[in-house]
């Protein structure tokens, strides 16, 4: 058999393997009933938002209790933790937290933080900054500087066949969530959300075509009532699930993918001027001061990548142009959330600082591809320096 005889036999067997190989099968409902589904979603959601600050304010007005009758030696001031996505860089970031702990006790050393959000491979680092001990720092720096080898496994010679939802499986990952998320991990989360601090991480729900933040709080109250710890590992790596990469995540019926793709940081952009945090405290508490609102955000990436030749292949295109389009619309969502601070001093004369730390310009990885052990322990290295130092944050918008 000749060249040409062997190739066009190898197209026919492909074409036979493929042919009956569709993706898993899913309920099928009307473009009508899809809407109502989203509309009682959007319901949800607006009631969640509604419920969301008034706790926040709560806390607030607690702390500025305190404080006034002498029990607290500073004002009440709300910290809160944006941990961006950026794949096998959030070792920038677990390295970040690490570093932010030698910080000497004052304005710049790591607060407990009353909210903590996180988005992708920030979702994944989000609870271990929440808790916020140096074990729990330990831990998810481990899980980004000793990766697993099965962290991320192609599914074999035919992996690019329509009927799978991922070209990769993930079982080191899976496993790395599974024993340190545990049962006890999350009865200490729910204990932290009876001091109404919160933690939220971003996902994007493919069915209604928008994204959809999850309470881990909530979520880890259910789970210790009902024993179902695996719905918060599969909200977390449904966080995290790279469209095609990662496995998505089937929760309640829907499919869920990657936060990065509808907010790659999470912050309150869609809530309405009237459900903010300077707003809903000047409606309860209006003859006492607005408390100091301060923004930290960990962007486990570059503000601009560094030139490159980009090969004419569609796996280079793709790489290069869906990075670039979730960098350069995370940079535009923190000149967003820079915007909406002066409004609300403006409008409210709020007291609100935004701090942001990233991967300088000028830092090439020492290995090219992803999940380099190597690189992630220069990325780790690298988040501890800046972190321990309080002049590597920058206060202008990028």
């Amino acid at each position: 058999m000749n060249a040409g005889s062997c190739f066009k036999y190898l197209l026919f067997v492909l074409a036979v393997l493929t042919s009956g190989c569709g993706p898993v099968l899913r309920p099928s409902l009307s473009q009508q009933e899809l809407l109502s589904a989203r509309a009682t979603s959007d319901r949800l959601v607006e009631a969640e938002i509604k419920e969301f600050m008034p706790r926040l304010v709560m806390r607030a007005k607690q702390e500025y209790d305190d404080y006034v009758l002498g029990l607290n030696s500073e004002p009440s001031v709300i910290d809160v933790l944006v941990i961006s996505g950026g794949g096998d860089w959030g070792a920038f970031g677990a390295g970040f937290l690490k570093g932010w702990g030698r910080v000497p006790k004052g304005p710049m050393a790591r607060p407990e933080f009353d909210v903590v959000t996180g988005v992708s491979t920030g979702a994944l680092i989000a609870p271990f900054a929440f808790l916020g001990t140096e074990r729990t720092i330990d831990q998810v720096l481990k899980i980004y500087r000793e990766p697993r080898p099965d962290i991320m496994k192609l599914r074999g010679f035919l992996f690019f066949l329509p009927r799978y939802a991922s070209f990769t499986r993930i079982p080191g990952l899976e496993k790395d969530i599974a024993e340190t998320i545990n049962t006890g991990f999350l009865n200490r989360i729910v204990r932290e959300g009876e001091r109404h601090r919160m933690l939220v991480v971003n996902t994007t729900d493919l069915d209604d075509g928008e994204m959809h933040a999850f309470d881990v709080v909530k979520e880890a109250s259910g789970a210790v009532r009902t024993g179902d710890v695996d719905r918060v590992h599969r909200i977390l790596l449904a966080s995290a699930a790279i469209p095609g990469v990662f496995p998505p995540r089937d929760i309640d019926g829907r499919l869920y993918v990657d936060g990065g793709i509808t907010g790659n940081i999470l912050y309150g952009a869609r809530m309405h001027e009237e459900d903010s945090f300077p707003a809903v405290w000047k409606t309860t508490y209006p003859d006492q001061p607005i408390p100091k609102l301060r923004y930290w955000i960990v962007f486990n990436n570059q503000f601009r990548f560094p030139p490159q030749i980009t090969r004419p292949t569609w796996a280079a295109i793709m790489r290069r142009s869906i990075n670039l389009a979730t960098q350069s619309s995370t940079v535009n969502a923190m000149r967003h959330l820079y915007a909406s601070a002066e409004i609300s001093k403006l409008k409210r004369g709020a007291d609100i600082e935004i701090r942001v730390i990233s991967v300088p310009a000028d830092w090439t990885p020492p290995k090219p591809g992803v999940f380099v052990k190597e690189t992630m322990n220069a990325l780790a290295d690298l988040g501890e320096r800046l972190g321990a130092n309080p002049s590597s944050w920058r206060t202008e918008p990028p």
